[in-house]
């Protein structure tokens, strides 16, 4: 975990007025039981990163490592502030400003979606397939990028990779922007704001015309999640996150319907699309696009995330 790296841990654990103040090792026992007694969700990981962002620890070991030192005044009022904070179910990424996704570091703002640890697989993926392809740059568009995750992990780890961005929430294209001005990619990650239609159609108000633009890979983590399940949601998402980054509507399906018709549009022959998907999507999917031979897509392959549930459909564009 990246946090505030500037503070110097020796800065940061020697003021006077310390002293009286507890220890790491104490703070983490204190308000890793009171997350637990009112069950907030890991409770020792939470009050880790808490500590490790108000002190400046780079990495959670740190916290471990340096267990017996004493935060300043400052830092505990920081600490318990952030505390209540955690208390009232705020997602840790959204307390502490950041997360770490793959190698990169993203800032976070509420209500823009919090990147999962599985969608690094999707990012995997591509990479893998990238490896195997020779010659010019790829051309990648995410739809629905959210904070930036997949297009600006992408393009920080393939120098092959040139990547268009788009979400059709602004808020989310501005923080998109951000974290890739901070990583210094504008030069291959292009940040746009546009709209998947439901017929398919990929609408911006900007300069950019999508009728006319083609595509080695698209990659989606869309919302996928059915409307009815929405309520079953841990309150870190359903108080906090942009539900509208999760509903998929009735099935789930709402958007991954017009995201396939518009790659059957926009994918070169011989291209990708790869989407994050519900477990029940898959089988329909590769029905869709068998129904449907016009749209000239073939089912690929499904893979696996971390719990063995199927999560990412890749479909290629037939030549």
């Amino acid at each position: 975990m990246t946090t505030k790296g500037n503070v110097s841990l020796h800065r940061a654990f020697t003021n006077d007025s310390s002293t009286n103040c507890p220890t790491i090792s104490e703070i983490v026992e204190k308000w890793s039981h009171r997350f637990e007694n009112e069950a907030v969700p890991e409770p020792v990981e939470s009050i880790e990163h808490i500590v490790a962002h108000v002190v400046g620890l780079k990495k959670l070991l740190d916290v471990t490592n340096f267990r017996d030192k004493r935060l300043t005044e400052d830092q505990l009022n920081e600490l318990e502030s952030l505390c209540q904070c955690r208390l009232a179910r705020m997602p840790v990424q959204y307390i502490i400003g950041e997360w770490d996704f793959r190698d990169i570091t993203l800032k976070l703002v509420p209500p823009i979606f919090i990147p999962r640890p599985e969608t690094e697989i999707i990012v995997d993926i591509i990479l893998k397939k990238l490896s195997y392809l020779h010659g010019d740059d790829r051309e990648i568009l995410e739809i629905g990028c959210g904070s930036g995750a997949i297009s600006l992990a992408l393009a920080h780890s393939s120098n092959k990779v040139k990547c268009i961005a788009v979400d059709t929430n602004p808020h989310a294209c501005d923080l998109t922007k951000e974290n890739c001005s901070k990583l210094g990619l504008q030069e291959r990650v292009t940040i746009i704001q546009a709209t998947l239609e439901e017929d398919g159609t990929l609408k911006s108000s900007e300069s950019m015309n999508f009728e006319t633009k083609s595509f080695d890979f698209i990659v989606s983590n869309p919302p996928y999640v059915p409307t009815k399940n929405i309520l079953k949601l841990e309150p870190e998402i359903k108080i906090y996150e942009d539900l509208r980054a999760l509903d998929g509507g009735e099935d789930g399906l709402k958007i991954i319907r017009p995201l396939i018709q518009y790659s059957a549009k926009a994918l070169k022959p011989g291209g990708h699309l790869f989407v994050e998907v519900d477990p029940a999507h898959p089988e329909y999917i590769s029905f869709f696009v068998k129904k449907y031979d016009t749209l000239k897509l073939r089912h690929e392959h499904t893979y696996k995330d971390f719990c063995n549930n199927d999560r990412f459909v890749e479909i290629s564009k037939m030549a």
